[in-house]
């Protein structure tokens, strides 16, 4: 499939073009650059402050009455993650004020009030995540890799408390990969369901994506595009004219879809050796990408600037499903 050219995005009272790879380099770069100033923020400043998008204050605390009304509900305030609940095709939402849950209604909160970063689907027994607690939580600042098998109720350390803070996770059978912010956006990979891991040698990330068909063939997004590793993320090698992404995902058919610093929609159906814009790109809303996750070739969840999308027909068009 041949790679799309640059073309006009639009939208209600809007046009513009999106930038080409030189332009989508210094988006990626700045935006990679926040994610480490953030880190560096939250550990010399601490837990009260206002941040980026990248969270250096706290959810609110459990205790604080007026707080929990404000953020009870449908209020996430950031969206970080979304997989699907493989009993009932539901959508989980991992926010800055929890795990919520898209049904037919508005999103419900599933989990206590914390800050949900990294989160993946392993299968219907086993959700993982990372972030920070709730200011009334005794736990570490950063949580780690911590698990839940009640459909994200509750949740339970498995390792790297106080240690690690996983802005980016995916998963397939015991194979984790986490991209770990403390460590400067260092990948790290687990063969034990997340009990043990190693750091191999690979470029600072922003997102990643495991194929569901081969645990050894990941794809991480760059500053300089994205790279495939095909053993493990022992090495990886640079997608020769790829566009510049920041969310990606692996459909278990073997799409790929991955959305880039200014919120357009791309598609590859040959493990990324070529990309083409999808049609409903111009119709998505215009901010921060905050996440991408697809079920199949043809249906596809995304989120940008607080809306949930959602597209039944490879992101030809999109339905918003809930708007912050």
């Amino acid at each position: 499939m041949p790679r799309s050219p640059l073309q006009e995005r639009s939208g209600e009272g809007r046009s513009r073009r999106v930038p080409g790879k030189s332009a989508w380099r210094w988006v990626a770069v700045a935006v990679l650059l926040g994610l480490i100033l953030a880190v560096i923020l939250l550990s010399v400043l601490g837990d009260g402050d206002e941040g980026t998008h990248d969270d250096v204050h706290q959810p609110p605390a459990q205790g604080d009455e007026s707080a929990g009304e404000a953020h009870a509900g449908a209020h996430m305030e950031h969206i970080h993650g979304l997989g699907v609940d493989p009993s009932d095709g539901a959508l989980l939402i991992a926010s800055h004020y929890g795990l919520f849950r898209l049904d037919d209604g508005a999103p419900e909160r599933l989990s206590e009030v914390q800050d949900f970063m990294g989160f993946t689907v392993v299968d219907e027994g086993r959700l993982l995540a990372s972030g920070h607690p709730g200011q009334a939580q005794d736990a570490p600042s950063n949580l780690g890799l911590i698990e839940s098998s009640d459909g994200g109720a509750t949740w339970q350390e498995v390792s790297l408390g106080g240690e690690a803070d996983f802005h980016a996770l995916d998963a397939a059978g015991q194979r984790v990969y986490g991209v770990d912010a403390t460590g400067g956006d260092q990948l790290m990979v687990s063969d034990d369901g997340g009990e043990t891991w190693q750091s191999p040698e690979a470029p600072a990330m922003a997102g990643v994506a495991v194929d569901l068909r081969d645990p050894d063939s990941v794809l991480g997004t760059t500053p300089d595009g994205p790279v495939l590793s095909t053993d493990g993320g022992q090495s990886f090698a640079a997608l020769q004219d790829a566009p510049l992404l920041l969310a990606v995902d692996w459909a278990a058919d073997g799409t790929l879809y991955g959305l880039d610093p200014v919120g357009g929609l791309h598609r590859s159906d040959d493990d990324g050796a070529t990309w083409e814009v999808t049609q409903g790109s111009a119709t998505l809303p215009e901010g921060y990408p905050e996440a991408v996750h697809a079920v199949n070739g043809d249906e596809l969840w995304v989120a940008v600037e607080g809306a949930v999308l959602h597209s039944t027909d490879a992101g030809e068009t999109f339905e918003t499903v809930h708007e912050e």
